[in-house]
């Protein structure tokens, strides 16, 4: 399997490490093999393996564990999650807000401190916008409306592989029969 090297976030799984026990709690079914594993931010992890791609959400996650069947899965949609720009606006608010509290107070200590509280309070918001990175957001799409999503951090080609994957594995599986019955005719 090729993967991305520079990375950790993909990662293929070793195929002599099978979760057959019982009392396993990785959430695979007996006999099922991992495929791919593509860590998210929260803690949680996609993983795929043979015949589905399994959620398990962090702390922080809306799902705590879903599962999709890979012929269930009709589209996979990444998309860039931009910078959250909620902290930036409020700390250029809170910077207009300190010039404020300084010229408002009558006495000029307790103003000046004051203000420089509430610049450098400020300050870490807007530093929180600029240090946080952009992430990437993983969308399953299945039949019948259902979606599986998470966010993953790191660059998208990470997550534009774990997607490839997830392709490769669906094309690999066998047609169902459910449409043409197999019929046994006599030869003779």
């Amino acid at each position: 399997m090729a993967v991305e090297s520079t990375t950790d976030r993909v990662r293929p799984i070793d195929s002599s490490k099978k979760s057959d026990s019982p009392t396993d709690n990785s959430g695979l079914l007996p006999g099922e093999r991992v495929v791919s594993e593509l860590d998210s931010n929260d803690g949680g992890s996609f993983r795929l393996t043979h015949a589905r791609v399994v959620f398990r959400g962090g702390s922080e996650s809306k799902a705590i564990h879903a599962t999709a069947q890979l012929k269930d899965i009709t589209s996979i949609q990444i998309s860039r999650r931009p910078r959250a720009r909620r902290s930036a606006a409020w700390g250029v608010v809170g910077l207009f807000a300190a010039i404020g509290v300084w010229q408002v107070t009558p006495n000029s200590t307790v103003g000046m401190f004051s203000a420089i509280a509430v610049a450098a309070i400020s300050l870490m918001l807007m530093a929180d916008y600029w240090i946080r990175p952009a992430g990437v957001h993983l969308e399953f799409h299945m039949v019948g409306g259902n979606t599986i999503s998470g966010e993953v951090s790191g660059k998208p080609a990470v997550s534009m592989q774990f997607a490839r994957d997830v392709e490769d594995a669906k094309r690999k599986l066998v047609p169902s029969r459910t449409n043409a019955p197999y019929r046994n005719y006599p030869t003779g």
